[in-house]
């Protein structure tokens, strides 16, 4: 059985004041982020999924809460998540990262006990080249940049979780160094499209795409 937790504790701070809906019920394609992800999820073959939250009324699907009473960050909330987990493997998401392929190729990707869903990200601003520092000689707008950053999707062996993950704190700085130190962390390439919401821009943008 196939088995994911989806990271869903964000309040969605960036985008206030223009919304004060928590970032899981942010409303696209007709339906709440979090419903997007669990259905893109159920689509690839995912059985159990467990939403680790503060809160346990985000979704009406028939689906399995790790709640947090206190903030434990996305190591804590991992940690804690893989509770409800009944197997030995993991597929670990943040609720605000939309991508665009089969979840399974990083599911069988974790041999060493942790695998990173990676791409490389694209500049929001137009990247200008000069020529003796003052003339422009080229102007490349969203050019994409030659390095790799986190996509926020994950799997996890339990046995990695339990021995390298904190009861509270965070899982993108001290965690995930703490395998790459220990030779456990593979990362996967990914070269389709990504959506992160994180501002009202974005919010806008990943509606404008669904709608199309």
């Amino acid at each position: 059985m196939k088995e994911a937790v989806i990271l869903a504790g964000g309040e969605g701070w960036r985008l206030k004041p223009a919304t004060w809906v928590p970032k899981p019920l942010l409303k696209i394609n007709k339906q709440t982020l979090i419903d997007h992800q669990i259905g893109w999820l159920q689509n690839h073959g995912f059985e159990n999924i467990i939403i680790a939250s503060d809160r346990g009324d985000l979704t009406k699907r028939p689906i399995t809460y790790s709640l947090e009473k206190n903030i434990l960050g996305t190591g804590g909330a991992t940690r804690k998540a893989f509770n409800q987990i009944q197997g030995d493997v993991a597929y670990v998401m943040n609720v605000d990262d939309i991508v665009f392929y089969d979840p399974n190729e990083l599911f069988d990707y974790a041999g060493k006990g942790a695998g990173i869903l990676l791409a490389k990200p694209t500049l929001p601003f137009g990247m200008v080249t000069l020529q003796n520092g003052i003339n422009v000689i080229r102007f490349q707008h969203r050019s994409t940049l030659d390095f790799y950053v986190n996509v926020g999707h994950y799997v996890f062996k339990r046995a990695v979780v339990e021995k390298y993950f904190p009861e509270k704190g965070d899982l993108e700085f001290t965690t995930m160094q703490r395998l790459a130190d220990k030779k456990m962390l593979q990362g996967y390439t990914y070269h389709g499209m990504w959506f992160i919401l994180n501002t009202m821009k974005d919010l806008i943008q990943v509606r404008t795409f669904f709608k199309s």
